[in-house]
Protein backbone atom coordinates (compact mmCIF):
# COMPACT_ATOMS: atom_id res chain seq x y z
CA UNK A 1 0.00 0.00 0.00
CA UNK A 2 1.71 3.36 -1.45
CA UNK A 3 0.93 6.98 0.99
CA UNK A 4 -0.74 9.53 -0.74
CA UNK A 5 1.53 11.93 -1.23
CA UNK A 6 -0.16 15.81 -1.84
CA UNK A 7 2.43 18.24 -3.19
CA UNK A 8 2.55 21.99 -4.44
CA UNK A 9 4.58 22.27 -7.13
CA UNK A 10 5.97 25.52 -7.46
CA UNK A 11 8.58 27.00 -4.79
CA UNK A 12 7.86 23.50 -3.18
CA UNK A 13 9.28 20.85 -5.87
CA UNK A 14 11.07 23.66 -7.96
CA UNK A 15 11.33 27.47 -8.55
CA UNK A 16 12.45 29.85 -11.33
CA UNK A 17 16.66 30.32 -11.48
CA UNK A 18 16.19 34.05 -10.27
CA UNK A 19 14.90 32.67 -7.12
CA UNK A 20 18.50 30.50 -6.63
CA UNK A 21 20.90 32.71 -8.07
CA UNK A 22 23.86 31.03 -6.26
CA UNK A 23 23.60 27.96 -8.59
CA UNK A 24 24.95 27.26 -11.90
CA UNK A 25 23.43 26.07 -15.06
CA UNK A 26 25.12 22.35 -13.84
CA UNK A 27 23.40 22.68 -10.59
CA UNK A 28 20.28 22.68 -11.76
CA UNK A 29 17.34 20.61 -13.51
CA UNK A 30 14.64 21.63 -15.91
CA UNK A 31 11.55 21.06 -14.05
CA UNK A 32 8.70 22.73 -16.18
CA UNK A 33 9.04 25.22 -19.88
CA UNK A 34 7.30 28.25 -19.91
CA UNK A 35 5.73 30.02 -22.39
CA UNK A 36 7.63 33.48 -21.35
CA UNK A 37 11.11 31.09 -21.30
CA UNK A 38 11.12 31.89 -17.38
CA UNK A 39 11.12 28.86 -16.69
CA UNK A 40 11.27 26.64 -13.76
CA UNK A 41 14.47 24.27 -11.98
CA UNK A 42 15.02 21.80 -9.46
CA UNK A 43 18.05 21.73 -7.37
CA UNK A 44 19.64 17.95 -7.12
CA UNK A 45 18.40 17.93 -3.90
CA UNK A 46 14.50 18.76 -5.07
CA UNK A 47 15.26 16.38 -7.67
CA UNK A 48 15.90 13.36 -5.48
CA UNK A 49 13.19 14.26 -3.32
CA UNK A 50 10.82 14.45 -6.28
CA UNK A 51 11.74 10.90 -7.44
CA UNK A 52 11.30 9.93 -4.27
CA UNK A 53 8.07 10.41 -4.27
CA UNK A 54 6.92 9.13 -7.60
CA UNK A 55 8.68 5.74 -6.48
CA UNK A 56 7.46 5.45 -3.32
CA UNK A 57 4.42 7.35 -3.25
CA UNK A 58 0.71 8.14 -5.14
CA UNK A 59 2.21 11.30 -5.53
CA UNK A 60 -0.76 13.91 -6.41
CA UNK A 61 0.37 17.51 -7.45
CA UNK A 62 -2.16 19.86 -5.60
CA UNK A 63 -0.78 23.62 -7.48
CA UNK A 64 -2.39 26.75 -8.71
CA UNK A 65 -1.32 26.02 -11.95
CA UNK A 66 -3.68 25.49 -14.82
CA UNK A 67 -3.95 21.71 -16.65
CA UNK A 68 -2.39 23.42 -19.51
CA UNK A 69 0.75 24.76 -17.08
CA UNK A 70 1.14 21.03 -15.45
CA UNK A 71 1.11 19.20 -18.93
CA UNK A 72 4.81 21.18 -18.96
CA UNK A 73 5.92 20.16 -15.65
CA UNK A 74 8.65 17.39 -16.23
CA UNK A 75 8.64 15.18 -13.10
CA UNK A 76 6.42 12.44 -14.05
CA UNK A 77 3.39 12.26 -11.96
CA UNK A 78 1.05 9.27 -12.65
CA UNK A 79 -1.96 9.39 -10.52
CA UNK A 80 -4.81 12.19 -10.15
CA UNK A 81 -3.80 16.35 -10.47
CA UNK A 82 -5.37 18.72 -8.53
CA UNK A 83 -4.87 21.68 -10.37
CA UNK A 84 -6.53 25.82 -10.61
CA UNK A 85 -6.33 26.17 -7.05
CA UNK A 86 -8.94 22.98 -6.93
CA UNK A 87 -10.74 23.97 -9.37
CA UNK A 88 -10.17 20.98 -11.58
CA UNK A 89 -9.15 17.42 -10.65
CA UNK A 90 -7.77 15.19 -13.36
CA UNK A 91 -7.82 11.81 -13.23
CA UNK A 92 -4.89 9.62 -13.95
CA UNK A 93 -6.11 9.58 -17.79
CA UNK A 94 -5.25 13.55 -17.60
CA UNK A 95 -8.92 14.22 -18.38
CA UNK A 96 -11.15 16.48 -15.92
CA UNK A 97 -12.92 14.38 -12.91
CA UNK A 98 -16.54 14.71 -14.23
CA UNK A 99 -18.33 14.42 -10.46
CA UNK A 100 -15.83 17.16 -9.59
CA UNK A 101 -16.43 19.34 -12.52
CA UNK A 102 -20.73 19.41 -12.05
CA UNK A 103 -19.88 20.39 -8.39
CA UNK A 104 -17.56 23.32 -9.24
CA UNK A 105 -19.17 24.87 -12.57
CA UNK A 106 -23.20 24.85 -10.44
CA UNK A 107 -20.95 27.38 -8.60
CA UNK A 108 -19.00 28.99 -10.85
CA UNK A 109 -21.30 29.95 -14.20
CA UNK A 110 -23.18 32.57 -11.89
CA UNK A 111 -19.86 34.45 -11.00
CA UNK A 112 -18.33 34.87 -14.96
CA UNK A 113 -19.62 38.59 -15.26
CA UNK A 114 -18.43 39.38 -11.47
CA UNK A 115 -15.10 38.15 -12.61
CA UNK A 116 -14.63 40.71 -15.46
CA UNK A 117 -15.88 43.03 -12.87
CA UNK A 118 -12.99 42.27 -10.59
CA UNK A 119 -10.68 42.28 -13.71
CA UNK A 120 -12.09 46.22 -14.77
CA UNK A 121 -11.91 47.17 -10.77
CA UNK A 122 -8.65 45.59 -9.76
CA UNK A 123 -7.41 47.72 -13.29
CA UNK A 124 -8.71 50.75 -12.46
CA UNK A 125 -7.74 51.41 -8.99
CA UNK A 126 -4.31 50.09 -10.05
CA UNK A 127 -4.16 53.06 -12.60
CA UNK A 128 -5.28 55.41 -10.13
CA UNK A 129 -2.07 54.21 -8.03
CA UNK A 130 0.50 54.31 -10.59
CA UNK A 131 1.14 50.58 -10.76
CA UNK A 132 1.23 48.68 -13.99
CA UNK A 133 -0.11 45.25 -13.89
CA UNK A 134 -1.66 42.67 -16.36
CA UNK A 135 -4.54 40.25 -14.98
CA UNK A 136 -6.98 37.49 -16.37
CA UNK A 137 -9.16 34.85 -15.31
CA UNK A 138 -7.61 31.60 -15.48
CA UNK A 139 -9.57 29.77 -17.81
CA UNK A 140 -10.18 25.90 -17.19
CA UNK A 141 -11.46 24.75 -20.82
CA UNK A 142 -14.89 27.51 -21.50
CA UNK A 143 -15.23 27.80 -17.35
CA UNK A 144 -13.45 30.87 -15.89
CA UNK A 145 -11.97 30.11 -12.39
CA UNK A 146 -10.67 32.87 -10.45
CA UNK A 147 -9.09 36.16 -11.53
CA UNK A 148 -5.13 36.88 -11.20
CA UNK A 149 -3.18 40.57 -10.74
CA UNK A 150 0.32 40.54 -11.50
CA UNK A 151 3.18 43.58 -11.76
CA UNK A 152 4.63 44.20 -14.81
CA UNK A 153 7.89 45.91 -13.54
CA UNK A 154 8.03 44.99 -9.86
CA UNK A 155 7.80 42.52 -7.44
CA UNK A 156 4.52 42.31 -6.79
CA UNK A 157 5.12 44.24 -3.34
CA UNK A 158 2.54 46.83 -4.33
CA UNK A 159 -0.57 44.16 -5.52
CA UNK A 160 -1.51 44.15 -2.04
CA UNK A 161 -2.82 47.45 -2.53
CA UNK A 162 -5.55 46.36 -4.80
CA UNK A 163 -6.96 43.91 -1.97
CA UNK A 164 -9.62 46.16 -0.66
CA UNK A 165 -11.69 45.27 -3.97
CA UNK A 166 -13.04 42.24 -2.33
CA UNK A 167 -13.18 43.12 0.91
CA UNK A 168 -17.15 43.10 0.89
CA UNK A 169 -17.53 39.89 -0.75
CA UNK A 170 -17.44 36.96 2.27
CA UNK A 171 -15.45 33.79 1.79
CA UNK A 172 -13.46 35.21 -1.45
CA UNK A 173 -10.06 34.64 -0.36
CA UNK A 174 -7.47 37.17 -1.57
CA UNK A 175 -4.00 34.89 -2.25
CA UNK A 176 -1.00 37.27 -2.27
CA UNK A 177 2.64 35.10 -2.72
CA UNK A 178 5.39 37.20 -4.71
CA UNK A 179 4.63 38.67 -7.84
CA UNK A 180 0.96 37.16 -7.78
CA UNK A 181 -2.20 38.50 -6.10
CA UNK A 182 -4.97 35.92 -7.01
CA UNK A 183 -8.82 36.43 -6.32
CA UNK A 184 -10.55 33.05 -5.77
CA UNK A 185 -14.49 32.08 -4.68
CA UNK A 186 -14.90 30.01 -2.16
CA UNK A 187 -16.02 27.41 -4.45
CA UNK A 188 -12.49 27.24 -5.37
CA UNK A 189 -10.35 25.61 -2.82
CA UNK A 190 -7.49 23.51 -2.56
CA UNK A 191 -8.94 22.01 0.59
CA UNK A 192 -12.38 21.22 -1.05
CA UNK A 193 -10.99 19.66 -3.98
CA UNK A 194 -8.31 17.80 -1.29
CA UNK A 195 -11.07 16.83 0.99
CA UNK A 196 -13.12 15.17 -1.94
CA UNK A 197 -10.38 13.38 -3.68
CA UNK A 198 -9.15 12.10 0.17
CA UNK A 199 -12.97 10.43 0.13
CA UNK A 200 -12.57 8.83 -2.71
CA UNK A 201 -9.15 7.31 -2.64
CA UNK A 202 -9.54 5.54 0.96
CA UNK A 203 -12.91 4.49 0.36
CA UNK A 204 -10.93 1.02 -0.02
CA UNK A 205 -8.85 1.19 2.89
CA UNK A 206 -9.54 4.42 5.01
CA UNK A 207 -6.52 3.60 7.13
CA UNK A 208 -3.70 4.88 4.25
CA UNK A 209 -1.20 7.40 5.01
CA UNK A 210 -1.60 10.88 3.41
CA UNK A 211 1.58 13.12 3.58
CA UNK A 212 1.00 16.65 2.42
CA UNK A 213 3.81 19.17 1.47
CA UNK A 214 3.37 22.78 0.17
CA UNK A 215 5.25 26.28 0.96
CA UNK A 216 2.50 28.85 0.83
CA UNK A 217 0.88 29.72 4.30
CA UNK A 218 -2.35 29.45 2.35
CA UNK A 219 -1.07 25.53 1.49
CA UNK A 220 -2.49 24.67 5.13
CA UNK A 221 -5.82 24.87 4.29
CA UNK A 222 -5.31 21.46 2.58
CA UNK A 223 -2.13 20.44 4.51
CA UNK A 224 -4.29 20.41 7.76
CA UNK A 225 -6.47 17.74 6.15
CA UNK A 226 -3.12 14.95 6.24
CA UNK A 227 -1.68 12.92 8.39
CA UNK A 228 1.39 14.39 8.35
CA UNK A 229 3.13 17.62 6.76
CA UNK A 230 5.82 19.58 5.47
CA UNK A 231 7.55 22.52 4.30
CA UNK A 232 10.87 23.99 2.29
CA UNK A 233 13.24 25.52 4.60
CA UNK A 234 13.02 28.88 2.84
CA UNK A 235 9.36 29.38 2.00
CA UNK A 236 6.57 31.57 3.47
CA UNK A 237 4.93 28.74 5.73
CA UNK A 238 8.82 27.95 7.08
CA UNK A 239 9.06 31.92 7.97
CA UNK A 240 6.08 32.11 9.54
CA UNK A 241 6.83 29.26 11.91
CA UNK A 242 10.38 30.34 12.77
CA UNK A 243 8.88 33.68 14.07
CA UNK A 244 5.93 32.75 15.81
CA UNK A 245 8.19 30.16 17.67
CA UNK A 246 11.11 33.22 17.97
CA UNK A 247 8.83 35.74 19.61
Amino acid sequence: MKPIALVDLDDTLFQTKRKVPHLSEDDLVLASVATNNSHSYMTKTQLAFAQWLVASTEAIPVTARSSEALSRVTIPFNSYAIVSNGAVILGPDGKPDAEWHDIVAAELRPLESYFGDLLTAGTAKAAELGVSIRSWSVMEGDLATYVVFKENEGDGSRLQEIVPIIHENSGWVRHHNGNNLALIPPVISKRLATEFLIDRLRAADPHRPVMGYGDSVSDFSYLSLCDWWGAPSKSQMTDLVVSAISR
